[in-house]
Formats: C-alpha cells, sequence, structure tokens
C-alpha cells in the first residue's frame, strides 16, 4: 500500500495539472486582445460608407465615407452597358437585311420577334443580347447572327429629389454622373449661389453621404463621381426646425422638429410605416448636422417598455425605412411616386 500511494498522488496531481491547462487558454480567451475587434450589434455596426468613430465606440454614428468607399461606389469608366425596360432597340442580321427590324423593351425586360416570339434580354449586354437573338431563330435559319444596337436609352435614368426645382426621373444617353444629374434637376438656388454642400445617394440598400463642398474645394473628380441606373439622389432641404422621412412610410416628406419630438413620434407623424418594412426593419438616420453620420436602429428598440433606445434628432438629418429585407432597388418609384409631381418634399410636409 505504502508504494502504491506515491503513484496515486503522482495520477492525482497529473489530472490536476491537465485540467488546468485545458482551462487557462479558454479563460485567456474571454478577454479579447486590444487589437482585436468584437462583433457588436447591428445597431453599432459600422456601414460600408465609414469607419467607427474610435473615440466613442458604443455610439453607432459614422464619419463620412471616404475617398476609397467613394471609388469603390463608382463604376468603371469602361464598364458596359446592359439593357433595360424602355430601351429602344435596332437589331440587325449581317448578310440579311430584310430581317431588320426594332423593337423596345417592355416592362418585363423583353422583346417580341417574329417567329421567336417573346425574349427576355433586359440586364444583358448589346453582345449578349445579340448572341441570345440569334439562337432563338436558329431553328428557323442557318448561320444567322444579330448584332444589337440602342436608339434610345429609355432606361437609363436616376432619381433626383428633395430641395430640387424640378424633382423626378432624369434620362441619359450616356453614363449619368452626379454633377449632371444636379444640374437637369435644377438646384434651389442657395445663399451663394452654389451647389448644395451635401447630397444622399440611395442604391438599393446601399446609402451613400456625399460632401460636395469639400470634394470640390479639393479638386476631387469624385465630385462628379459616375452614377448607375436606377440610382437615387437625394438633397436635403436646409431647414432649421425639421428633418425628412424617407422610405416605407405612409406620408414620406419633411417634418418639424419639436422640442420632445422622437424618432418614433417623428415616424407616427409621417403615418406610420407602411407594410412594405415589415415588422422590425433597421431604420437609417443621417445626422447631416454631424458630417453625414449615420446611425442605425432596428425599429422594435424603440419601443422595449424598459425605455429602449432613443436617439436624438437635429435639424437637417433625414430618417430612411428600407423595405422589408432591402432587397428592392426600385422602391422610390413604388413608394415617393405620388410626391414627384409635387415639387418637392416641401409640398408634401405642406400637405
Amino acid at each position: 500500500m505504502s508504494l502504491f500511494y506515491p503513484r496515486y498522488a503522482l495520477i492525482i496531481f497529473g489530472s490536476a495539472v491537465l485540467v488546468i491547462g485545458m482551462t487557462c487558454p479558454w479563460t485567456a480567451g474571454a478577454q479579447l486582445p486590444a487589437n482585436t475587434r468584437e462583433t457588436v450589434d447591428p445597431v453599432q455596426r459600422v456601414n460600408q460608407s465609414g469607419d467607427s468613430d474610435p473615440e466613442n465606440s458604443t455610439d453607432p454614428k459614422l464619419k463620412l465615407s471616404p475617398l476609397e468607399t467613394l471609388r469603390r461606389f463608382e463604376p468603371s469608366a469602361d464598364e458596359e452597358y446592359t439593357l433595360g425596360a424602355g430601351d429602344e432597340l435596332s437589331i440587325q442580321y449581317p448578310g440579311r437585311p430584310e430581317l431588320a427590324s426594332k423593337a423596345m423593351i417592355g416592362p418585363d425586360g423583353r422583346i417580341t420577334l417574329p417567329l421567336a416570339g417573346p425574349i427576355e434580354v433586359a440586364n444583358l449586354t448589346r453582345e449578349a443580347a445579340g448572341q441570345k437573338i440569334g439562337v432563338a431563330l436558329s431553328a428557323y435559319y442557318t448561320n444567322l447572327t444579330a448584332t444589337v444596337e440602342v436608339m434610345k436609352y429609355g432606361s437609363n435614368h436616376v432619381t433626383l429629389l428633395g430641395d430640387v426645382r424640378n424633382p423626378g426621373l432624369i434620362n441619359f444617353d450616356q453614363t449619368p454622373t452626379l454633377l449632371e444629374a444636379l444640374s437637369k434637376g435644377g438646384i434651389v438656388a442657395r445663399t451663394d449661389g452654389n451647389l448644395p454642400e451635401q447630397c444622399v445617394i440611395y442604391r438599393g440598400e446601399q446609402v451613400l453621404w456625399v460632401d460636395l463642398e469639400e470634394l470640390l474645394s479639393n479638386g476631387s473628380p469624385l465630385a462628379d463621381l459616375r452614377l448607375r441606373r436606377n440610382d437615387v439622389i437625394f438633397v436635403p432641404a436646409i431647414s432649421s426646425r425639421s428633418v425628412t422621412v424617407m422610405g416605407q412610410v405612409q406620408h414620406p416628406g419633411e417634418i418639424v422638429l419639436k422640442h420632445d419630438s422622437t424618432i418614433t413620434s417623428i415616424l407616427g407623424e409621417a403615418g406610420g410605416l407602411s407594410d412594405t418594412a415589415g415588422s422590425n426593419p433597421e431604420l437609417q438616420i443621417v445626422h447631416r448636422s454631424k458630417g453625414g453620420r449615420t446611425q442605425y436602429v432596428h425599429f422594435r428598440d424603440l419601443l422595449k417598455p424598459t425605455g429602449g433606445m432613443e436617439i436624438s434628432l437635429y435639424p437637417g438629418d433625414v430618417i430612411y425605412v428600407p423595405k422589408s429585407g432591402m432587397s428592392k432597388v426600385g422602391f422610390v418609384m413604388q413608394q415617393l411616386a405620388p410626391f414627384l409631381s409635387l415639387g418637392s418634399f416641401a409640398a408634401i410636409a405642406a400637405h
């Protein structure tokens, strides 16, 4: 027994060391190294348009988009045009001039040709569309090739809203640019006669705040960055006592700020969320007075019975309520079209 006891004690000691060795790495891992970033709640996440504020990591506000973000947002200068609804096409068949025809792409993205019938060509390049047409007619003709030319760019447009004289669709025959869109829309004159200091570009679920004044003063060509078809450019009104509500609400437009205004009360004055917003949309609050910083907050977080989360609002802020899933690029045409003919957000707010 005396010989067995030391061996038994050694086994117990070794087991204890093994347990401690397995536990220590897990315990150290509970505290992240200083250079490691934790995954945070979406309310505190960083948008693609900026970096988090190191001075206040719990504040979900964002800085202005860096130049690199603007460059990534801008499509390539040699990006090939893709066809869209409303484009008028001329279709030629080399060696068979008698087959030449013209067609307009319908809202469903299709054209209709004799023999071949409906052919979907939306979102295809001209070359790809020609190949698809040739394949569709191969059952009727041998060695037939087709070439497609755009006679009128009916789908190449952006939407301009906000503090402009002529809000609505702006058509282009080439790649649209920001300054061209602002110029064609008739910017409301500022006190100094210059372009607006800032604007917001919505591209589907992407939101980009552009500081025009800074870009122009620095001589950056990104002040006239290239846009994509269906982009929405919003020019905030210079107002001392109002915020603007956009997106999936019953009555988008300007809402006068009061001393006790909250996001929920502002949304209430805008008629509340529409059905297309879903039950818990992630709201985006763009603070114009704070250099375009954007806060993200889920709607339900504002309604918690324990007080929830409330965010301060400032004159000139923009509250954007996305569609459920934030996957629809053309949301503005459906939800904001009713007031395009009224002139501006101010006209809607007055009603």
